[in-house]
């Protein structure tokens, strides 16, 4: 038992960054509470147990204890990435655990060498591109040569550059963001359209208040680069959308050259479309095309488009986390609303928060969170699926990318959260820089001082959050 007293009973705070497990006196009086064996207090404050030894950052993260009377929580998902297998709500999770902690007894695959692969297993060559996750191609050896931008034995995993701290993407001083989308002009510029967050009380002397309020009180902003990375400055004039408007993607219409930009109109929907003539300067009426949210909208050459979105509810195939899924309408036209969607998830596993893209082959890539609300632990939840049409989608790589940010000068901080994930293309449609929003990360990302063009010094910590710009190989 992790709680040495009898009179104490276990209280588990399951992953939350800002409460660790404590031993609290049988009876529930609040204060009267030790810590389980390995781990320490911190004095009254968060997270009141703490593990022992020095983390990412040089602080020690909150306890963890299991439960000695709980049966196995845990299993490998996509064969590659622990996580829980049951919690609550219950009606959210189907399956059953495996393992007993969140290292499944380190029996997860490694799916970068090919572990979790049938086709590695029964052979061990690839047959096809689409062995090779359509992000490269299977020589004649049945060896994937991947494109630059994608790694692992399958080209399922993403490969990125390490991060410039000068160039971090946008971290305002005053506001917090949760992820955009870039768009370069004519000029050679790049734009993003963020979604930022206003704090709930007193807006106008408050700064960076964290994710609480985003549901209410976020807006989408303009902000402009040199570089496609940044660091975005901010245009104050521009807050195109007040709130509630979130979850902004932009995208440049392959047969009029028009730029179309994509938000929600509340924290669960509607979608809404706006259409600029002018790149950006001025911009049409929102038009509400669908009553979902997580737009991710794929503009074709005929003027339709595919409208990739969050589904919730869905009864999706055992096991799984979340009822959360993706699934996708076709829009005839831009002067009109896609149709009535269905809500037929396009693949098996739960996810939010889709983007696609079109690469210089003609293949479909979808970024998204395979991993959505109360799936835990988020590490690892980049999901990556391919399709040769838009219509028919592989199983997702889970794992695709993490929440580990790597730094130019050899250091690295681990994250709590990489969420909302949408890829910058070259006009030959090859991967250049992947956006996502970043939030759990340590106060002084990575503890480094001096680097202050980049706006690390603004971040916060905690439910803090930034928008990241992280190059990928090319």
């Amino acid at each position: 038992n992790p709680c040495s007293n009898k009179k104490y009973e276990l209280e588990r705070h399951d992953y939350d960054p800002r409460h660790g497990d404590v031993c609290r006196v049988k009876g529930g009086f609040m204060g009267l509470y030790e810590c389980p064996e390995g781990c320490h207090e911190t004095g009254g404050a968060p997270p009141y147990c703490a593990k022992a030894g020095k983390g990412v950052g040089g602080v020690s993260g909150p306890c963890r204890a299991r439960d000695p009377d709980a049966p196995p929580e845990y299993r490998c998902d996509d064969g590659n990435v622990c996580i829980m297998a049951v919690g609550s709500p219950k009606e959210q999770f189907k399956g059953k655990g495996d393992y007993y902690d969140d290292t499944c007894d380190n029996k997860c695959g490694d799916g970068r060498s090919g572990d979790t692969e049938s086709w590695k297993a029964i052979g061990r060559m690839c047959n096809s591109d689409w062995d090779c996750s359509l992000a490269g191609v299977c020589n004649h050896h049945g060896v994937c040569e991947c494109d630059p931008w994608a790694d692992g034995v399958d080209c399922s995993y993403f490969k990125f550059q390490p991060v410039d701290r000068d160039r971090l993407g946008y971290i305002h001083e005053k506001h917090t963001s949760w992820g955009g989308s870039i768009i370069q002009s004519s000029d050679g510029s790049y734009y993003m359209y963020v979604s930022e967050i206003l704090c709930k009380v007193d807006p106008d002397i408050r700064v960076r208040c964290g994710l609480s309020s985003w549901q209410t009180h976020s807006r989408v902003v303009k902000a402009k680069a040199y570089d496609i990375d940044g660091p975005y400055m901010r245009l104050d004039s521009d807050v195109l959308l007040h709130p509630e408007h979130h979850n902004p993607t932009i995208h440049k219409s392959p047969q009029t050259g028009h730029w179309h930009l994509f938000s929600i109109s509340g924290p669960a929907g509607p979608i809404e479309r706006m259409v600029s003539t002018d790149e950006g300067k001025t911009w049409s009426i929102p038009m509400t095309v669908s009553p979902r949210q997580n737009p991710g909208p794929v503009l074709l050459p005929d003027g339709s488009a595919y409208l990739f979105y969050r589904a919730d509810g869905i009864d999706l195939p055992s096991p799984t986390c979340s009822d959360e899924g993706i699934a996708v309408q076709f829009c005839p036209s831009e002067s009109e609303p896609c149709n009535q969607p269905n809500d037929i998830p396009i693949f098996g596993h739960t996810g939010e928060d889709p983007s696609v893209f079109i690469d210089h082959r003609g293949n479909y890539h979808m970024l998204f969170n395979a991993l959505p609300y109360k799936c835990v632990p988020k590490h690892q939840q980049g999901g990556h699926a391919w399709s040769k049409d838009g219509v028919n989608w592989s199983t997702p790589r889970v794992g695709a990318f993490d929440t580990t940010i790597k730094f130019s000068d050899g250091t690295h901080v681990k994250c709590e959260r990489r969420e909302r994930p949408q890829m910058v293309l070259s006009e030959d449609g090859k991967p250049l820089a992947m956006v996502s929003a970043v939030t759990g990360c340590p106060k002084a990302l990575g503890g480094v001082a001096g680097y202050e063009n980049g706006g690390a010094q603004h971040y916060r910590g905690g439910d803090d959050s930034f928008t990241l710009v992280q190059k990928m190989f090319v």
